[in-house]
């Protein structure tokens, strides 16, 4: 036993949690992200996070590590340079894209889609095609293939993505082309569809193969700086990356499909909920973080995230299963504008970290939420951030007096009671968005609320939406570090079938999922996960034939070997259960097989901690945000309380990485886990 560290790289900070794994204690460290290179960012706040709690490098036997890196090279254009090879006449596949249209394109032709990461000189056609039964009916123009390399090479590319017709079911022209340009170009990351996303549908597996080799050599340029950053440190803990999926992975195995990580920042909170909230007996959970740069909001059902295939960047999708986590820009760095007609507008631009909100005093001008939160007395300008960002309250109010309250006509403390309402409803909408418009009412769940800003507006947006219960967990603003911590380790895998589950006896169900489950042991093995600490969930994705999208239905064992009829019955009643209705006797289509391997590590108790000797609260001039009027409201420590604890708002109670307000009319209570627990009044 010793030491592990949970760490996540965000826009604005870079947050590291070390967990003493016999006692559950965290010490938590924050580092306003200033370096070009966040390596070294990252490793001088290691370094900083040991002195601190006195732990040697050598007692710490496990680094998670979750990023933005990855999602932000591809946001700003700033991944490798890459080349795409596919089919004689589909390299326009990125451009066409689907027949659908989202918005805004659907309804402005003057509309511009964002760019292709790889441009069109980039991409290059070879003769050759396996058809839609997997059998090659044009064999690969080996000639033409040279010539595209020679094009390639010219072209001084760093990564090459190779994404062909029907690889998912006969991947061997894929191969063959693999196999020449690791030959030519040994230097480049070379990814195939048929090992990224081995699924129908040409558009979101050619996008996710782009997505994987455009970030490649950027993954792996830090990961070669990190590991040499540590190991100067004599830092030499296993490193595992955090992914999109919920769960980490080797750095090796997370270099053969880099796209998991596009989406693993927010996951890390998602994952830390479910487990550590699970943990203390919340099950049902809306998870609402808020950082420096957006909101992320999540549904956990009895314990578990919900999961999508349908996310995207910048209108390309990305079609892995990741956590289905919804995304607005409505953080702390935020700007805060009012527009031509005199509406209030927040984000979904921000202001990052440097220059940062204007009360950072590093140059912004901006008005932002951390600037409208700052004047209504919410947060400590001597305790922001742990005391690492000292806050400007002039520059504050005077970023609000002429990007707001000027245009509106009123006064500053007006203008950001009004900011924090609107900037509200646009949380409460997000919420909406993953409960409410899925069919879930959001009075049946808990909002759990982390993030450096999240606590802040919790018990406002909760109120909103007519939710009861807010949880706010211990050090919320560096939680998704302390999720990514505990994490487990998690693959997924795929088979493409596109077959009628009529023609599919046990057997050959049986076969395909054995076939995944080795892919799993192969990688586990790689991680020394022993056996016994191996969850495999299979589960096959139909369809109705001649529908156009499938619903993942788990098929455990006893299933698989009932046969197609027993299968069969487990769709219709899914079917049934999303759309009220289902159709007996009507062919099902079995697009895909899935494999979900999770390799359990023994998480560190979840415990509160005891109180720390101290006076009572002080007492801090805030505005009320819902009647405008201001008052003396007591500041507590949280670090003051234990389990039972109890107090009506209002109130602030602070923490080295957040602070949480608690209304007039609702109550707090710290419960045994030290979560502290604010019930909510209409």
């Amino acid at each position: 036993m010793g030491y592990r560290i949970g760490i996540d790289v965000g826009g604005t900070f870079t947050d590291v949690v070390l967990v003493d794994e016999t006692t559950g204690a965290a010490t938590i460290g924050k580092a306003l992200n200033r370096h070009a290179d966040r390596a070294e960012t990252l490793t001088g706040a290691l370094i900083d996070l040991l002195a601190n709690a006195g732990v040697a490098a050598d007692d710490v036997v496990r680094i998670s590590h979750g990023t933005t890196i990855t999602t932000n090279a591809v946001i700003e254009r700033r991944g490798a340079r890459t080349a795409l090879i596919t089919n004689a006449g589909f390299r326009d596949i990125l451009e066409i894209g689907r027949f659908a249209r989202p918005e805004p394109f659907i309804y402005r032709l003057d509309a511009e889609r964002p760019e292709a990461i790889v441009p069109r000189r980039l991409r290059f056609g070879v003769p050759g095609r396996i058809d839609r039964t997997g059998a090659e009916r044009v064999p690969l123009d080996m000639a033409a293939l040279e010539r595209v390399i020679d094009d390639i090479e010219a072209a001084g590319v760093e990564a090459v993505a190779v994404a062909l017709l029907f690889s998912f079911l006969n991947p061997a022209h894929e191969r063959a082309v693999g196999a020449r340009l690791k030959a030519r170009l040994p230097e480049a990351d070379i990814l195939l569809s048929s090992d990224v996303m081995p699924e129908f549908r040409e558009f979101p597996r050619t996008s996710t193969t782009v997505f994987a080799a455009y970030v490649a050599p950027v993954l792996r340029r830090y990961l070669t700086r990190l590991t040499e950053r540590l190991a100067a440190a004599e830092i030499t803990a296993p490193l595992y990356m955090f992914q999109s999926n919920g769960g980490a992975a080797t750095p090796e195995v997370v270099l053969r499909n880099p796209a998991y990580t596009l989406l693993s920042g927010p996951a890390g909170a998602v994952a830390g909920a479910a487990k550590i909230c699970g943990e203390a007996g919340y099950r049902d959970l809306i998870t609402m973080d808020i950082g420096g740069t957006s909101l992320d909001v999540c549904v956990v059902r009895d314990g578990t995230a919900e999961t999508t295939t349908q996310r995207g960047i910048d209108f390309f999708p990305v079609g892995l299963s990741v956590i289905d986590i919804h995304t607005v820009g409505a953080g702390g760095g935020s700007i805060v504008k009012v527009d031509e007609v005199g509406r209030v507008k927040v984000g979904p631009h921000s202001m990052g970290a440097d220059p940062g909100p204007a009360a950072y005093g590093r140059g912004g001008t901006e008005a932002t939420i951390t600037d409208v939160n700052l004047v209504l007395g919410l947060v400590d300008p001597a305790d922001f951030a742990g005391g690492t960002v000292p806050l400007d309250v002039a520059k504050a109010e005077e970023a609000i007096r002429r990007n707001v309250a000027e245009p509106l006509g009123i006064s500053v403390e007006a203008a950001a009671v009004g900011v924090f309402r609107v900037a509200t409803n646009q949380m409460a909408e997000a919420l909406r968005t993953v409960t409410v418009e899925r069919g879930f009412d959001p009075r049946d769940f808990a909002l759990v609320a982390f993030g450096g800003g999240g606590p802040i507006h919790a018990a406002s947006v909760a109120r909103e939406l007519g939710i009861a219960r807010v949880l706010v967990p211990v050090n919320p603003g560096v939680f998704s570090a302390h999720g990514i911590a505990r994490s487990d380790i998690r693959h997924a895998y795929t088979r493409s079938l596109m077959t009628l589950l009529g023609e599919m006896d046990a057997a050959a169900i049986a076969a395909v999922r054995d076939a995944l489950e080795g892919d799993a042991a192969a990688d586990f093995a790689v991680e020394e996960v022993a056996e016994a600490d191996r969850v495999l969930t299979f589960a096959l994705d139909m369809r109705y034939r001649g529908q156009s999208t499938e619903i993942t239905v788990p098929a455990p064992a006893e299933v698989v070997a009932a046969g197609a009829g027993r299968i069969a019955g487990l769709f219709h009643a899914a079917h049934e259960r999303l759309f009220g209705y289902h159709v007996p006797g009507e062919p099902i289509e079995v697009a895909a097989a899935r494999l979900d391997a999770v390799g359990r590590i023994a998480s560190p108790p979840v415990r509160a901690d005891a109180p720390e000797p101290g006076g009572g609260p002080v007492v801090r001039r805030v505005v009320d945000t819902e009647t405008g009027t201001a008052g003396e409201v007591p500041v507590y420590r949280r670090a003051a309380f234990a389990p039972g604890d109890a107090f009506d708002g209002p109130a602030i109670v602070t923490e080295a990485s957040s602070t949480t307000v608690v209304p007039a009319g609702a109550r707090a209570e710290i419960d045994h886990a030290g979560n502290l627990v604010l019930t909510v009044t209409p």
